[in-house]
């Protein structure tokens, strides 16, 4: 969940904090326990020259950032550090409250901040499902180091993204699944990690891809007629080449192809 930073923990903003709390000694007379939230207000990470101020919202966001509150577990959600991405440090303090004395205890956070000042791009932005595309990611930094690039795909539901490939190189190459079965576009985004897990989302330019049914009915006809020239089938080729991302797009490819070649087929048989 966090890194530790001597005095602050390194907290990436799309985790939740779930902290627990115990009692120790005389814990006799126990009347309440309760959480309290500050944010800091100066960007030292030491504790000492940090100005705290309560956060307001607690009680307006309890069970939906916050849940128990007033319990030994507590829980804040990845939605208080994403919806306040300008808060940089936070503190969360637990109250035991007593019948004759009150005790607190305290954890400082730092967000960790993501990947930033960059672009990424795609070329061509038209092709086949056996062009090859190369992703272009400039400029970016980050003070931890950048630690890899993902590319993921989608035609009109972002939830049925798939990952495509990723790659350590802000420059690589890439083979793309067929678009839309109407308009042959293809969505893309890129997730730009650093070294201890913090992300950018890159929306990038869609594309256009359509299947190469020539290429793919080729294949098919040979596969069927057990022919001797399948090697010099292009889908084949590739297939062969030994590169892992290579052949892993290509299935990522062929098997969108042919779930939609049944689906066409069971349509025609049905009506």
């Amino acid at each position: 969940m966090c890194v530790p930073n001597l005095e602050f923990q390194l907290l990436n903003p799309t985790t939740q904090v779930a902290l627990f709390t115990l009692c120790i000694g005389t814990c006799t007379n126990l009347q309440s326990i309760k959480w309290n939230i500050y944010q800091g207000s100066d960007n030292s990470t030491s504790s000492n020259s940090t100005q705290w101020t309560l956060f307001n919202n607690t009680i307006l966001y309890e069970s939906i950032w916050f849940f128990g509150i007033n319990t030994s577990n507590f829980t804040a959600t990845d939605l208080l550090f994403l919806n306040n991405l300008q808060i940089r440090l936070w503190r969360f303090e637990v109250v035991y409250t007593f019948q004759s004395a009150i005790s607190t205890s305290a954890l400082n956070f730092i967000i960790n901040q993501p990947p930033e000042n960059g672009s990424c791009s795609i070329n061509p932005l038209a092709g086949t499902i056996t062009t090859l595309f190369t992703i272009e990611c400039l400029n970016w930094y980050d003070v931890d180091g950048i630690q890899d690039y993902s590319l993921y795909a989608w035609t009109t539901d972002i939830s049925q993204r798939t990952i495509i490939a990723f790659s350590p190189e802000d420059n690589f190459q890439v083979r793309l699944p067929a678009g839309d079965n109407e308009t042959s576009l293809l969505n893309l985004v890129i997730y730009v990690r650093d070294l201890v897990g913090s992300v950018t989302q890159v929306n990038i330019s869609s594309v256009n891809v359509i299947p190469d049914l020539a290429i793919i009915n080729d294949l098919i006809d040979k596969i069927t007629n057990l022919s001797s020239t399948i090697t010099n089938n292009p889908i084949v080729r590739l297939l062969s080449s030994g590169n892992q991302n290579v052949v892993g797009q290509m299935f990522i490819a062929l098997s969108q192809e042919f779930n939609q070649m049944n689906g066409d087929n069971l349509d025609k048989a049905i009506s």
